[in-house]
């Protein structure tokens, strides 16, 4: 199987004001693979800009629905899909990867999101409510023309499970009060504003560990200052090593060594750069690893990590 999909836009629809919905479906009209809750596509689009965007749905009934955010910022990505992409354009994209998946196991289920952030709670939800269980689902807006997927989401979901949040209106929610008493068996997934996820991290320091789970869509990882000294890197598979500076990142002594991994957002956020680690010790720097990833020192995502010894064994 490919590890590459050819689709076409069957579908943009205009959901709010900055929000569009984009339905992809297959240009051969196959069926399309499964996307489990949380996933997301890689796009390209036309002018070679690759961007991630997370599904609302799993692709069953032949469709992939991705909610994209214009962004004022945009360099290219988010306004060319949300104002220029017309029906009928064809995209390449990846098969659905899953770098926030759904823990099932929770008795109570909670999911929280901010803005666009809500776009993979809404797969999330669907997939609960498949299997019999209803979330609590807290959509986190700053205006209520901004909250896009509410109306998908009071359909789907039973009388008072859906709480809608609006700042201009309400004022600024408090996070812990969203959640209230969370124990053992509580699964908390999260995904919106760097604000909105670190009061949740600040507040799971007291639950149980493993209730909280976050999606980042961007990174936050400090710069990085010089290293203490030279670090020599060794590349397993292809029998090579290397030194690197002390003023020198990972990823710019890999590109030296011409085995750079592929690199998109640059922030520790997408995933795409990740290397595998067989020894050593790593300053993991990432928004994508829990506590208990990083301290198991199996990956390292080289656009934003850099060793934290004298020796570096990659699989690479």
């Amino acid at each position: 199987m490919t590890d590459r999909l050819s689709l076409i836009l069957t579908r943009r629809r205009r959901l709010a004001p900055a929000i569009v919905e984009l339905t992809l479906e297959a240009e051969d009209g196959a069926p399309l693979p499964p996307a489990p809750a949380g996933a997301h596509l890689e796009l390209e689009l036309p002018d070679g800009l690759v961007r991630h965007y997370s599904l609302l749905d799993d692709g069953a009934e032949g469709r992939y629905r991705l909610g994209v955010l214009r962004e004022a910022d945009s360099r290219g990505g988010s306004a060319f899909l949300a104002d220029q992409a017309s029906e009928g354009l064809r995209l390449t994209a990846s098969l659905p990867r899953d770098r926030f998946p759904l823990d099932e196991t929770g008795r109570r289920q909670v999911l929280i999101g901010g803005g666009i952030g809500i776009t993979p709670l809404v797969a999330m939800a669907r997939r609960l409510c498949a299997r019999g269980i209803t979330p609590e689902v807290h959509y986190l807006v700053r205006r209520e023309a901004d909250a896009a997927f509410a109306e998908e989401l009071a359909a789907l979901l039973p009388e008072g499970a859906l709480c809608l949040h609006v700042s201009a209106r309400d004022g600024r929610a408090e996070v812990a009060s969203l959640v209230g008493e969370v124990d053992a068996d509580t699964r908390v997934h999260a995904c919106g504003p760097e604000g909105l996820l670190a009061a949740l991290e600040a507040a799971a320091a007291a639950w149980p560990a493993g209730c909280l789970r976050l999606e980042r869509f961007r990174g936050t990882a400090p710069d990085a200052a010089p290293r203490d000294g030279h670090c020599e890197i060794v590349l397993e598979r292809s029998g090579r090593t290397l030194t690197l500076a002390p003023e020198e990142s990972l990823l710019e002594g890999l590109d030296r060594a011409g085995v750079a991994p592929p690199t998109l957002c640059g922030e520790g956020a997408c995933g795409t750069c990740a290397c595998g680690v067989i020894e050593g010790e790593v300053d993991h720097r990432d928004v994508l690893q829990s506590d208990a990833e990083k301290a198991a020192n199996d990956t390292l995502y080289a656009c934003v990590s850099r060793p934290a010894g004298a020796r570096l064994v990659l699989d690479l």
